[in-house]
């Protein structure tokens, strides 16, 4: 895939950098476009959940991605843009893990998250990629397991500092799905949260147990492999949680 970050759009206040990014993409927006946005008033995650941060404390940014993939790949696209968020951090020693399918945690407190929607035009698949990294956030509420980058480094960085590393790094993780994926699924294995832990798997949004089992890693179509009492077995979609 080409670099990200080629036009950008900047807004103090918005919706949501989703909502902005949705249509800028159905006017025409090219591969790599980027809208960021120091406040959101409706921002959301996965399931609709809100996602809320103060102005001007978080890097939020929606990539408009119109990747040259097989359908059965685009599943891979949150799963290394976690990794790119999480390598992306190396330099400031903040030793960030991706929970599947796409989160990125340090200790078991959220540090970003991910967001993808695909839509289809005529000219193909086009996929919006939703970031949202905690930055200067000093603290947060004790029932919130969140952290953040001034938390973890003792540093109060500017968000708008972190967006170039960031999207070099999306770049060239989003390249490796079509290019490298035997090397994206080992990366991606090796920077996963709760491998060789005892974990359940629930239906989204829902408390319904889809699996138990042990984390093995990331199959090829990037399920989340688990070693459960009835052999190996691949889960394409659920929340994760460790088991007692």
């Amino acid at each position: 895939m080409a670099d990200l970050g080629t036009p950008q759009r900047r807004l103090a206040t918005t919706t949501s950098t989703m909502a902005e990014a949705r249509a800028w993409a159905a006017s025409g927006a090219p591969h790599g476009a980027v809208v960021v946005a120091e406040y959101q008033t409706a921002g959301r995650g996965r399931h609709g959940r809100a996602w809320t941060a103060p102005p001007g404390e978080s890097l939020l940014f929606t990539a408009i991605l119109r990747p040259d993939l097989d359908p059965a790949r685009l599943g891979w696209i949150p799963l290394a843009a976690g990794l790119a968020v999480a390598e992306a951090l190396d330099t400031l020693d903040v030793p960030a893990q991706v929970k599947w399918p796409n989160d990125v945690r340090v200790g078991g407190r959220k540090l970003a998250g991910v967001l993808s929607e695909s839509t289809h035009q005529t000219e193909g698949a086009v996929v919006l990629l939703g970031v949202g990294l905690n930055v200067r956030q000093a603290t947060f509420p004790e029932e919130i397991a969140a952290t953040s980058v001034r938390i973890e480094t003792g540093r109060d960085l500017a968000p708008s500092d972190l967006l170039s590393p960031l999207l070099s790094a999306l770049t060239a993780r989003l390249g490796q799905i079509a290019n490298a994926p035997d090397a994206l699924r080992h990366a991606v294995s090796d920077r996963l949260e709760a491998v060789g832990d005892l974990v359940s798997v629930r239906a989204p949004a829902t408390s319904s147990v889809v699996a138990d089992g042990t984390v093995l890693g990331v199959a090829d179509d990037g399920a989340l492999r688990l070693d459960t009492p009835d052999g190996e077995r691949h889960v394409h979609a659920g929340e994760v949680t460790l088991s007692p």
